[in-house]
């Protein structure tokens, strides 16, 4: 290393004392300060603000209820010690509470028979052919681990691909029925978005740069050997604020406009790894006290079909967490 190279013995006590001699081992250190940090050894741990359900630190209060709902939904954020790393494991709570709630309006399709509405919370196809299956609002059932730590940030500032674990921390679970659009019916041969209602995200007191991570925008249906493939996409409504993708994966793309969460691909499928749009965006802007988002549901103009008359709970099942710096 080159801190041995420059050895004090090797120089004469009469050069030791000279300033030459100290200009000489400052510079030495400051070489190996800027290798080391080219390597990546030294990195600035700092503290984040996270959802978390481990019993002894529960974002939810228990019990967790079950959906399909559309009754709006609280969680409380814990700080995590040196969170925006992966070794940030260490939860307690803020100084100042902070929580925020998820709700949603202006939803379009109200009257969906066993789904409540078009959106809803707590809720997955599979429970029968013409019923959602209902399970816990808030979970960790991500169908996705992130082994490779490249998909999901939990500080704005980085570092990329580090400090969310999708088995610590949870998040709130909506789904997005396709029985609207299967009873309309509505086509599947082109790629338009349809409009299903807004998300909103009141925070309890106001934040500074949050970060919201999204996993799983994508589903499928597989009808007589036929694949169609649709996706959520999000329209950021609130005023005056970027969004900024820090990390995830190629499907997961912001429009020009910084304002739109798209889906980029022109066949689309429900698991981060084999094609739905995974990881997590920066809120840039000061004093937030709310987020509003448009909810779209667009189809990849695949040859298949929302549904059959005997099965008709297809629907975009997704995660969404939050997480910010500690403030």
């Amino acid at each position: 290393m080159l801190a041995q190279t420059i050895n004090a013995e090797q120089f004469p006590v009469s050069f030791r004392n000279t300033p030459s001699w100290k200009i000489l081992h400052l510079a030495a250190w400051t070489i190996l300060m800027l290798f080391f940090i080219s390597k990546g050894v030294l990195v600035h741990a700092q503290n984040t603000m996270e959802f978390v359900q481990n019993g002894s630190f529960n974002s939810y209060d228990p019990p967790i209820p079950k959906g399909p709902t559309s009754i709006p939904q609280t969680l409380s954020f814990f700080t995590n010690k040196n969170g925006n790393e992966d070794e940030g494991i260490y939860f307690f709570k803020p100084p100042t509470a902070l929580s925020v709630t998820f709700s949603f309006d202006d939803q379009q399709f109200v009257t969906v028979p066993q789904h409540v509405t078009g959106l809803t919370f707590g809720a997955m196809s599979g429970a029968t052919a013409s019923q959602v299956r209902g399970i816990q609002v808030v979970n960790n059932n991500y169908y996705f681990s992130d082994t490779a730590r490249k998909i999901f940030t939990s500080h704005p500032e980085g570092p990329a691909g580090q400090g969310l674990n999708l088995y610590t921390n949870v998040g709130i679970q909506i789904f997005l029925s396709a029985k609207p659009l299967f009873a309309k019916p509505v086509s599947t041969a082109d790629t338009s978005r349809y409009y299903y209602g807004k998300l909103r995200m009141h925070f309890s007191r106001p934040v500074n740069n949050p970060v919201i991570s999204l996993v799983g925008l994508g589903a499928t249906t597989n009808f007589f050997g036929k694949h169609l493939g649709f996706s959520t996409e999000l329209e950021l409504l609130t005023p005056d604020i970027e969004l900024v993708k820090i990390s995830g994966n190629e499907q997961m793309q912001l429009d020009s406009t910084a304002t739109k969460i798209l889906h980029s691909k022109t066949t689309i499928n429900g698991n981060c790894d084999s094609g739905a749009a995974c990881g997590s965006i920066a809120v840039e802007g000061s004093e937030i006290s709310n987020l509003v988002f448009g909810v779209y549901l667009r189809p990849d103009g695949g040859p298949g079909i929302w549904g059959t008359d005997k099965v008709t709970n297809s629907g975009d099942m997704w995660h969404l967490t939050v997480s910010l710096p500690e403030q």
